[in-house]
């Protein structure tokens, strides 16, 4: 997890050449129609806000299921047999008490030379390369961290690194295989899928510009009854599956794998989905007040340090006009005038001006 995760729902281990995914068993004291579920329901994900979060579920909830947070963790586990081709041979689902032993992403990165963490990595390694071979799209663009302590706002850029790609292939890895399990036990879930439109077919990027371009073709994700391909992820089939404390998607197909196996009655395709669209408009208003809040503390950092220069990369030119990224605060902004800078070309700046109103800032070259 990064520093200072409250919420831990997942976590990796490896035995005897099976990758095993932990994840929270929240369905265990959440099931479905309770009070907590309803409400769940109702905020539909975790809001993250740099002042600090506003949780789905009960704190209690989270004290209890986050993994690693008590000595030994509830969980629903996965056994993944995973072969050189990265495809998936066989997957086992049980329920289990685990031991976590908890590690920022930056403890893991420098133990990827050992072992489990290199056999982790070999598999994470595979899987990625039968994804992009699928079509996948893969974008590397700036991506930060903005807390607020005692007032003062913190941004810390989030390298590219190898622990994280880890552990993204594994919760995707774990994605790909419930669904199709879902779909071979004929259990109701929300698939989650992705389709690409026609200009972006076939196209790379490998420049920030390019990868900036791409990102805009990408059609919204749905969530559906059946399995479809997500061509950004390059899967045929793919569920939400791994963040059950955090996302209600996620909750509800832990709901149905549970009952599924105590043998009890399932939800129907019908209510499956009448709550999911529930759940799913609340998440796109929580993604949109995300995005607003990060921008207002971006640009209060800025307030706070009004001589900031940096640098900047081109990435989209209009006449006049230049569209500019700084990586370091992952913050868009316009310079004007004529630009001798190309495309992806880097150009030094300074704040000129921070409208918080407006929740605008503009920059000048030096």
């Amino acid at each position: 997890d990064d520093e200072g995760s409250r919420d831990p729902d997942d976590a990796v281990s490896w035995d005897n050449g099976r990758l095993w995914v932990h994840i929270a068993d929240v369905a265990a004291l959440i099931p479905p129609a309770s009070p907590a579920d309803e409400e769940a329901r109702a905020r539909g994900a975790n809001l993250y806000l740099p002042e600090g979060t506003i949780h789905m579920l009960p704190a209690a909830a989270t004290d209890a299921l986050g993994l690693g947070l008590q000595p030994t963790s509830p969980a629903l586990s996965f056994g993944l047999a995973v072969n050189a081709a990265g495809e998936i041979e066989q997957m086992e689902i049980t329920p289990s008490w685990v031991r976590v032993t908890r590690l920022s992403y930056d403890e893991a990165e420098e133990k990827l030379t050992e072992s489990p963490f290199q056999e982790l990595y070999q598999v994470a390694q595979t899987r990625k390369a039968r994804r992009v071979a699928n079509g996948a799209v893969e974008l590397e663009l700036p991506e930060v961290k903005i807390r607020v302590e005692d007032g003062q706002v913190v941004i810390r850029p989030l390298p590219p690194l190898r622990s994280r790609e880890l552990v993204r292939e594994a919760m995707l890895l774990t994605g790909e295989a419930v669904a199709r399990y879902a779909q071979e036990q004929g259990i109701s879930v929300p698939f989650s899928v992705q389709e690409l439109s026609e200009d972006a077919e076939g196209v790379t990027a490998t420049t920030l510009s390019e990868m900036f371009a791409l990102r805009r073709l990408f059609k919204p994700g749905q969530y559906k009854t059946a399995p479809s391909s997500h061509a950004g992820l390059g899967l045929d089939a793919y569920v939400q599956a791994t963040s059950p404390l955090r996302r209600y998607t996620d909750l509800v197909i832990h709901q149905q794998l549970r009952a599924h196996l105590r043998g009890q009655p399932l939800l129907d395709e019908q209510t499956v989905m009448e709550r999911v669209a529930v759940a799913s408009e609340n998440m796109r208003l929580i993604r949109q007040t995300e995005r607003i809040a990060n921008q207002h503390w971006k640009l209060v950092y800025l307030l706070q340090h009004p001589n900031w220069t940096g640098e900047g990369v081109v990435v989209e030119k209009f006449g006049s006009r230049s569209l500019v990224v700084i990586p370091e605060l992952d913050l868009e902004t316009e310079i004007y005038g004529k630009q001798d800078a190309p495309v992806d070309g880097v150009i030094q700046l300074a704040l000129s001006e921070v409208d918080l109103p407006n929740l605008v800032a503009r920059f000048r070259r030096e």
